[in-house]
């Protein structure tokens, strides 16, 4: 079939999962890649549940598609012109078709207003929301310039606002040159953590900076807008590790423009925080990282540093993400304890814990480039679904599991 903004269709399938039961609806059956939005708490689904937004590449041009969870009916939201998030490309993530040319989305930088129903992402360089019920665009930023590149946008809890972390461009892309050493590569990136008005209609304004710096994520806290979490990416490492020393996950005061780090790096059992979320309730944060020694640690940390639930896990193998589920007090994970997985980490006490498995996802870590292959789920603010992102054979699919 050939889609036009606004068409409505469904080529879900739904089966039974063989290690729980539980019943998971594939989304999407076709399009060469299908990817749900990044782990960030409430990023990705409606404030009932009912709709999820996530990216598809399909007929030559990727596009912002609304799934109704229950059905799998799904509708065209917007589309952009091209293949290839331009974001992922300057970082050495890109997808490898001869048709990408930067100029469509990834899933990663999609995320979802919840009660207003707006779909909240970046394409080149302009940052746009749209109306998941009237198709309405507005463009909240029209040009970042050539010299930066996105991270994934975030969208305050009273809706007014929508943040995003600019990274600097790789220097050789920039400047049109070919490309023989990787963006890590380069010691002086530079970070600036902006936000515009969801409503649109102004001009950004910068809440922080920081040289040699860059960062692919910020959430603003659920229960409050005057805080937002960012990641501090440092040289040599950035992503990968960061200094060895400074911690990765730090938060900034909106109002007072400050930033500081969620601990001291002697608080956690090793400095660099992989993957962060924001628990549901906005109490605390909780992230996962690895231990020298082989293996990760998982906690669970109060914005004034006091350490709600915090254990290393030696044995743990797999790479992996988390993020908190709405109705338990239990983390999601992709990966850790097993990589074919979703599984509940039941955090109990101050440092027990219960493993549930939840479904299979069997996605094909490394089967497509950069992260277009990660589960990454994302649960809805009802409790009811999680979604997820599975590839095999080369493309991906995006799905939902009814944990209701």
């Amino acid at each position: 079939m050939s889609i036009e903004i606004g068409a409505a269709w469904n080529e879900s399938e739904a089966h039974s999962d063989p290690l729980t039961g539980r019943t998971v609806r594939r989304l999407t059956t076709r399009g060469r890649i299908n990817q749900t939005p990044t782990y960030h708490t409430g990023s990705g689904f409606t404030a009932d549940g009912r709709h999820l937004a996530f990216a598809s590449v399909r007929e030559g041009a990727t596009w912002v598609i609304r799934a109704e969870a229950g059905t799998g009916e799904l509708t065209a939201l917007w589309r952009a012109p091209g293949v290839g998030d331009r974001n992922y490309i300057h970082r050495g993530m890109g997808l490898e078709f001869d048709d990408v040319d930067g100029r469509g989305i990834c899933g990663n930088r999609v995320c979802v207003a919840p009660r207003s129903r707006t779909a909240v992402f970046t394409c080149e360089r302009r940052l746009v929301a749209v109306d998941m019920e009237t198709l309405d665009e507005r463009v909240l930023i029209g040009d970042c310039g050539e010299e930066w590149i996105f991270g994934a946008p975030c969208v305050s809890p009273d809706e007014e606002w929508a943040a995003v972390a600019l990274s600097s461009a790789h220097p050789q892309i920039l400047a049109g040159k070919p490309v023989t050493r990787g963006y890590r590569e380069f010691p002086d990136h530079r970070l600036r953590v902006v936000r515009v008005p969801l409503a649109g209609g102004a001009p950004p304004d910068t809440l922080f900076e920081h040289r040699p710096a860059q960062s692919a994520h910020c959430a603003w806290c659920p229960t409050d807008a005057s805080l937002l979490y960012f990641d501090l990416d440092l040289p040599p490492h950035y992503w990968g590790g960061g200094d060895g020393e400074t911690p990765r996950v730090w938060l900034l005061d909106v109002a007072a423009g400050e930033a500081r780090p969620l601990a001291a790096a002697g608080e956690f059992p090793a400095p660099f925080q992989t993957h962060t979320a924001w628990l549901w309730d906005g109490s605390a944060l909780a992230y996962h990282g690895a231990l020298p020694g082989g293996g990760v640690y998982i906690g669970v940390r109060r914005p004034d540093g006091r350490t709600v639930w915090q254990r290393s896990f030696p044995e743990a193998a797999h790479y992996g993400h988390l993020t908190p589920d709405a109705g338990r007090r239990a983390l999601v994970l992709d990966g850790d304890f097993s990589a074919d997985r979703l599984q509940w980490l039941h955090w109990e006490g101050s440092s027990e814990f219960r493993l549930e498995p939840i479904c299979l996802h069997s996605t094909e870590w490394g089967g497509l480039p950069g992260q277009y292959s990660h589960p990454h789920p994302i649960t809805d603010p009802t409790g009811r679904w999680i979604s997820f992102t599975r590839a095999e054979g080369g493309r991906s699919d995006v799905s939902v599991v009814d944990i209701g």
